[in-house]
């Protein structure tokens, strides 16, 4: 089965906005802030079309709030579009998926090697072989680490996307429920659950990866642990320069002198290998009906206009 990649790229034009009210003004820094539904909304759609999301998400949010039925559809309409362009821009914080994959399994394979590598040394017991394969060995745990966390960037990305769209697909859906002659929102949701259905499988091809680095790192470690178990001091390869595992650089231990180290200060994983799991597992496109897992040829969404408020 060939594999499917999510990317940016092949992503269909931008989908279609609600129009905004006839000669809105553009706001200015000296202009009061909107009050009303309609001047809220007429901000809100201006902050998107401006490309500034989160601004557009709060004005649009407090539309919602007002329980405006006149501005209610609209607002869901538009709040589709931001939530649909957060995502986007999630992607971007992390590598594409086909690339950090591409990187992992290569990775896994080296991994493969130099764990064979290490039973054949081990096996043979020649010195200078097991400190060959040792040191080899020393080389792949990094490759590993770096596939691992480029792997790790992506499914959070992946992940926050997912979250992102889903709420898109859930606004353009609620502006069908509020106004089921809106054919071009359901459109868009039919176009957003399309880009969704491809997004899950980059991330479970994602986390298939993880899962292999994961099973392929402790298995290299073993062995260099064996290695360094049988190769007298004397041949004790020093560790390798900038190695950040305190173990392998000092395969015999702390010196007495040296104090365990504090750990390292570093970003926390925001999404882990186990919650994009979650989320596989837990999305619906609605109540009952699983994720289709395939991509059909996108749609193009349609232009409107919509009337004026």
């Amino acid at each position: 089965m060939k594999k499917r990649w999510f990317s940016c790229k092949i992503l269909v034009g931008p989908l279609a906005l609600a129009a905004m009210a006839a000669s809105a003004p553009v706001s200015s820094p000296e202009a009061p802030p909107p009050t009303g539904p309609r001047e809220v909304f007429n901000a809100g759609t201006q902050a998107l079309k401006a490309k500034k999301l989160r601004e557009a998400e709060a004005l649009l949010e407090s539309v919602l709030s007002s329980q405006s039925e006149r501005f209610q559809p609209p607002a869901l309409y538009n709040l589709g579009h931001v939530r649909f362009d957060q995502g986007a821009d999630e992607l971007k914080n992390g590598p594409p998926a086909r690339e950090a994959s591409k990187q992992g399994w290569a990775a896994a394979n080296h991994a493969d090697q130099a764990i064979k590598s290490a039973k054949d040394a081990l096996a043979n017991g020649d010195i200078d072989k097991m400190v060959a394969s040792y040191m080899n060995g020393r080389g792949v745990r990094k490759e590993l680490k770096a596939a691992t966390e480029a792997v790790r960037r992506a499914l959070e990305a992946h992940g926050a996307t997912l979250l992102k769209w889903q709420r898109s697909e859930g606004d353009f859906k609620s502006a069908v429920e509020l106004n089921r002659a809106d054919a071009d929102a359901q459109h868009n949701a039919d176009v957003v659950d399309r880009c969704i259905a491809k997004l899950v499988d980059s991330l479970q091809e994602l986390q298939q990866c993880m899962q292999a680095l994961g099973g392929k790192s402790d298995d290299l470690k073993e062995k260099l642990k064996q290695l360094k178990g049988r190769i007298p001091a004397p041949k004790m390869p020093p560790g390798a320069a900038g190695d950040d595992d305190e173990d392998e650089d000092q395969p015999f231990g702390p010196r007495p002198d040296q104090k365990e180290g504090a750990p390292k200060n570093g970003e926390q994983m925001s999404l882990s290998p186990e919650q994009a799991g979650w989320l596989l597992e837990g999305f619906k496109l609605d109540s009952e009906r699983r994720l289709p897992m395939s991509w059909g040829p996108p749609g193009e969404p349609k232009d409107r206009a919509r009337p004026t408020w």
